[in-house]
């Protein structure tokens, strides 16, 4: 294919860990990724040498026979189901859900750790800077909830600055540190991702994971170390 939305970027180098993109979309449900083919996904692994990458539609979560039909043939690598919500106090990457029962979009964080905290699923704070129109209420960061899970310290969208920022944030209410691409383009998947010790079977086995703080965040351009 020509089209620049399925061009493989070059395989980069990463630590002996397992290596999952904690964050990306695709345009099976998101429409401000059209280019970003679900069943491309696969190959993107293979190039970015990742074992691992959550889809996280927004305010969608993928169903059970939909991801296992991307999982079918791949060895020793896996795709999770998550979802992005949007909340009035910010965007959340969720983990660990098997429907979306009780969440919404405009559910305010405080609603949504009450469902989240009975499901054992995982909550982390995406590109903590940014403010969008749903977002009526921003969330204090210095007042913000302790059961938030973690925070993305660095993405597409969190870069220079931010990623210290969100950092320090972490270090302030003991949250843990992930990375994810937030990809929109094929390309960008694998850009940014977390390390894990072991590839999770399941995505209550990732969101425990993440939960206990065992993950290390990547990216291209630097390593964090926490």
């Amino acid at each position: 294919m020509t089209d620049a939305s399925h061009k493989l970027i070059q395989p980069k180098p990463y630590d002996p860990e397992y290596c999952i993109d904690l964050h990306v979309h695709t345009n099976r449900y998101s429409p401000c990724a059209e280019s970003l083919d679900p069943a491309m996904i696969h190959r993107q692994m293979t190039a970015t040498r990742i074992q691992g990458v959550v889809i996280t539609e927004h305010d969608r979560l993928w169903s059970r026979s939909e991801i296992h039909k991307l999982n079918k043939n791949l060895v020793n690598r896996r795709i999770y189901r998550g979802v992005e919500i949007t909340s009035i106090n910010g965007h959340f990457i969720v983990i660990g859900l098997e429907n979306l029962e009780g969440i919404k979009p405009g559910i305010s964080i405080f609603e949504l750790l009450n469902v989240t905290r009975q499901k054992n699923a995982a909550v982390i704070l995406a590109h903590h800077h940014l403010n969008y129109s749903q977002t009526s209420a921003p969330i204090d960061m210095k007042r913000a909830p302790k059961d938030i899970d973690a925070i993305e310290v660095a993405s597409t969208a969190t870069t220079g600055e931010n990623c210290f920022e969100a950092e320090k944030i972490a270090g302030i209410h003991g949250w843990a540190k992930v990375a994810g691409s937030d990809a929109h383009t094929l390309e960008k998947v694998g850009s940014y991702c977390t390390g894990f010790r072991q590839l999770p079977d399941t995505e209550l086995e990732l969101a425990a994971m993440i939960k206990a703080g065992l993950c290390i965040p990547h990216n291209d351009h630097r390593r964090y170390h926490g």
